[in-house]
């Protein structure tokens, strides 16, 4: 990226050199506690200030450089901290109908600013980590039951 900052929608693909140094960089973070705490890091000179990045950015951080390092290009996108219920419904690929039957049931909570509901960006994911969750389990228990009926 040099010293140009990239415009919205503009993608930067690694070259492979960018990918060795991913590689690099990664294997050191991998070194480092991945727990809940600001990591202390130092950058540049050993005379340089050191700062604390905090843990959820540095798991990111992480992340990209384990894409980069594949040769995989990375692309970021803010995330709001609440969504609107048609925001929700997208992030989870349902109607906005059935989102807010699952809302109205509590499966979800949510909060109202007027009469529209928001929700938070962290509730609907753990809705669909859940979601997922269940349906490997139920995946799961079928193809056991086909294996001892001897269906597969």
């Amino acid at each position: 990226m040099g010293n140009r900052a990239m415009k919205d929608g503009e993608t930067k693909f690694a070259s492979s050199r960018d990918a060795v140094l991913a590689y690099q960089i990664g294997r050191k973070l991998a070194a480092l506690p991945d727990g809940t705490e600001p990591v202390p890091v130092r950058f540049g000179a050993a005379d340089e200030e050191t700062v604390e990045i905090p843990a959820q950015a540095l798991r990111l951080l992480r992340e990209i450089l384990d894409q980069m390092a594949r040769g995989n290009t990375v692309a970021l996108a803010p995330v709001p901290a609440e969504l609107t219920t048609r925001q929700a419904a997208d992030l989870l690929q349902v109607s906005r109908t059935f989102l807010v039957r699952l809302l109205d049931e509590g499966q979800i909570p949510c909060r109202k600013v007027g009469s529209h509901r928001r929700v938070r960006t962290e509730d609907i994911l753990a809705y669909r980590r859940a979601t997922e969750s269940h349906r490997r389990d139920a995946l799961d228990e079928l193809t056991a039951q086909d294996q001892k009926l001897g269906l597969q």
